[in-house]
């Protein structure tokens, strides 16, 4: 693979026509640099006479038209195109096909329904660090489900309604009446029956790719007013998903459209689909909705990386190779940092317990604490702290998340926009983080001026004091010290007072 190849990937979708593009670093990691998306509702009466609408044929063929332009325009090396339930069920979907061949020379791949499964299973997986589950895509044609165990694909089931076509059955556009939401609710549980291992589904959470269970989420992250903007990996009870439904479904249009979390382009057709979801979620019996930011188009990218060598093990570690990588960090002397900071841990963590650090935090504050300094030095743990909440880490809960950022913070009370995401924990974690934000600040002055490593200090806590046994350094180094340590802010946090002392 040549160094900073740009690949496209193009969805045509039954409800959308989205194309994304994407450049793969040396490493074979991959960087989102443009994504366009058109509701051209090619699945529109699908299901009625098995063929695509005159007009939403040029409108199809005119917009892929222009994304070929963009992909020119963005210097693309390869577009990879595939169609999806419309373009599958479709007996004219070839007239289409050939003229997007002949006008723009993209060959485009109609997938079969397991194939669009496995690959909206693709991309979630390998971004979510959950080993059992079942996945689901809601197209506009057509719903995927997949069972997994132990992060591999058992069984797949590719089934014929989407958001599109549930519009087709009622009136969705307005206020949802009884009749019509029985009559909806009636046929959506008729079609679940074709999956033979719903027994086996029971109690395992739900993973949902694509737009209306982004739409979901979006709605119930703002009834909830939920302090982080961030859709990957957001759960929602189910309670949670029958709430938004009952809170859009007696909404007309223009009502809809208002909502916020909720994109206008679905605003006719979300509450159908949102139906669907809850009805997933009590005919299998499951636990609740992980909301994917990744879904089919990086489930594609990853089997084309994949065929280049990329293999992925462990999304977390993955995930964040490709932050070190983008960012160019300088691993030689965070490797170093990681280690005296495992080690100050260890040895406190006898007397704080350090439940809410995982090991994932642990990495994220080690390695990106000071990434900040890249916008700007004056509070770049502040921009350090924006960035880790932005990046798109992957493979990480939330509250993870947010207690990396709340760290490298270091409780900094001047900006007031972190305060919100102390809702997300209780006093005594909040106190924890700050503890563990204080043994941070420790570690770096250690690395960065002290050039100490994990073999040249000792840690000794006792009733009134943490000691601090440092070899091979002198009393200037300990002046250095007490010009980046403030003992009131330490005392204040640990309830002890913090000593240097020279190891014989």
């Amino acid at each position: 693979m040549t160094l900073r190849k740009r690949i496209c990937v193009m969805d045509i979708g039954s409800n959308s026509i989205r194309m994304v593009i994407y450049e793969i670093t040396p490493n074979k990691s991959f960087i989102p640099i443009e994504d366009i998306k058109e509701t051209v509702r090619l699945g529109e009466g699908i299901n009625e006479k098995k063929e695509l609408k005159e007009e939403k044929i040029k409108l199809a063929l005119k917009t892929i038209q222009l994304f070929k332009k963009v992909c020119l325009k963005n210097n693309v090396d390869e577009i990879v195109a595939f169609g999806t339930a419309a373009l599958r069920i479709a007996i004219n979907g070839e007239e289409l096909l050939k003229e997007i061949t002949r006008t723009t020379g993209i060959e485009v791949i109609i997938f079969k329904g397991e194939d669009e499964a496995y690959f909206s299973f693709e991309g979630a997986i390998n971004t979510l660090d959950i080993k059992d589950g079942v996945v689901i895509d809601l197209g506009g044609s057509s719903l995927e489900i997949v069972h997994f165990k132990n992060r591999e694909a058992l069984e797949r089931a590719s089934l014929n309604f989407g958001a599109v076509t549930l519009s087709e059955i009622v009136n969705l556009k307005d206020k949802l009446s009884k009749k019509d939401e029985e009559t909806l609710r009636d046929f959506i549980k008729d079609q679940f029956k074709v999956v033979q291992w719903k027994d086996e589904l029971k109690g395992l959470p739900l993973i949902g790719v694509g737009g209306t269970v982004r739409n979901i989420g979006g709605v119930n992250l703002y009834m909830k007013n939920y302090p982080l903007e961030l859709l990957h990996n957001y759960k929602v009870s189910i309670d949670g998903v029958k709430e938004v439904v009952d809170y859009i479904k007696n909404k007309d249009y223009k009502e809809k459209q208002d909502v916020q979390g909720l994109s206008k382009a679905r605003a006719d057709v979300f509450i159908g689909a949102a139906i669907a979801v809850e009805e997933v979620l009590t005919y299998f019996d499951l636990k609740e909705l992980i909301i994917s930011g990744y879904g089919i188009r990086e489930g594609v990218l990853y089997e084309r990386l994949s065929e280049c060598g990329k293999v992925i093990q462990d999304p977390f570690e993955d995930g964040f190779k490709e932050i070190i990588e983008i960012l160019d960090i300088n691993t030689k002397t965070k490797d170093k940092q990681h280690k005296i900071l495992k080690k100050i841990c260890l040895e406190l963590d006898k007397d704080y317990n350090f439940k809410e650090v995982s090991e994932k935090v642990i990495k994220i504050v080690t390695y990106l604490y000071d990434i900040g300094k890249s916008i700007n030095f004056v509070n770049y743990p502040l921009h350090s702290a924006y960035m880790i909440l932005n990046l798109g880490i992957k493979g990480i809960e939330q509250k993870e998340l947010v207690a990396s950022a709340l760290i490298v913070a270091r409780g900094n009370k001047k900006y007031k926009g972190l305060e919100k995401y102390k809702e997300m924990f209780k006093e005594s974690e909040i106190e924890e983080l700050m503890m563990f934000s204080k043994i941070l600040n420790i570690t770096n002055i250690f690395s960065e001026d002290l050039l100490l490593d994990e073999d040249n200090f000792e840690v000794e806590v006792s009733k009134e004091e943490i000691i601090f046994y440092i070899k091979g350094k002198d009393e200037e180094d300990f002046r250095i010290i007490d010009l980046f340590i403030s003992q009131k802010k330490f005392v204040n946090t640990f309830d002890k007072k913090l000593k240097f002392k020279m190891k014989k």
